[in-house]
């Protein structure tokens, strides 16, 4: 059983929230995404829009047959349709002269009982919580990302670096985009989270596990109660950035 909800501020600083998701309906197919536009003024909202919308389509037209996909189906229905918005993105710029640059991250997740696959292009997180821990399920296209595998800079540098907001790849900036898969085993007491980086700019994994674990968010009642505590600490913490946020508890 899923139990699931979501949160989308602009935060303190910016004066438009140019984050967008996608939220499954109670019955499925149960598909979680989260967009998170760049390029300021309404290109990023528009970027991060189309990118959901292309989505929502895809799961509309196909809606008869999502229900019986396999996993290597599913992960073509995801990455054709990530590409599909990609190349919309990009004939849209090449039409609109003030749209040119803008471009969106995009992290979404399917979930099949006991496995979750999860497609991803750019900076946007998904991570697994649960009693034992936490884990990174997403590695992050960006500068510093490639400066922490190279050695060059400390896991705790990351967070403050100047260039952390340098993406390596993204949608509407390359007609030849790669699409990283992960698929993970889930189970019973596991929470799903996908965010854009307006939550983990400020709040590091650890703390977002303890905020969801005190509120024992595996508890339909209070899932919206940690989610509220979670989106209201992000925001006392400054909100520099929009904050987008989706949780899936799997009970």
């Amino acid at each position: 059983m899923l139990r699931f909800t979501v949160r989308s501020h602009p935060g303190c600083v910016r004066d438009k929230n140019e984050d967008c998701f996608f939220m499954p309906p109670e019955n499925g197919p149960f598909i979680f995404a989260v967009a998170d536009g760049m390029g300021g003024h309404a290109a990023g909202e528009v970027a991060s829009s189309l990118s959901i919308e292309a989505l929502e389509k895809n799961i509309s037209k196909y809606s008869g047959k999502l229900p019986h996909y396999n996993l290597a189906e599913m992960k073509v229905f995801l990455e054709e349709s990530i590409l599909e918005a990609n190349k919309e993105i990009l004939d849209i710029q090449s039409q609109l002269s003030n749209l040119k640059g803008m471009g969106t991250t995009f992290t979404v997740a399917v979930f099949f009982h006991q496995e979750l696959l999860v497609g991803h292009i750019g900076d946007s997180q998904a991570f697994l919580f649960n009693n034992s821990g936490y884990v990174q399920i997403t590695e992050d296209h960006s500068l510093v990302t490639e400066l922490l595998k190279n050695g060059e800079i400390g896991p705790d540098e990351v967070y403050d670096h100047p260039q952390r907001h340098l993406l390596t790849r993204a949608l509407g900036t390359s007609p030849s985009l790669v699409v990283d898969f992960y698929t993970t085993s889930i189970k019973s007491g596991d929470c799903i989270l996908l965010c854009t980086d307006g939550l983990t700019s400020v709040l590091r994994p650890a703390e977002i596990r303890e905020i969801l674990f005190q509120n024992n968010c595996l508890d339909g009642d209070r899932l919206e109660e940690a989610a509220d505590k979670l989106l209201n600490k992000a925001n006392e913490l400054g909100g520099p950035d929009n904050i987008t946020f989706e949780i899936i508890c799997y009970a």
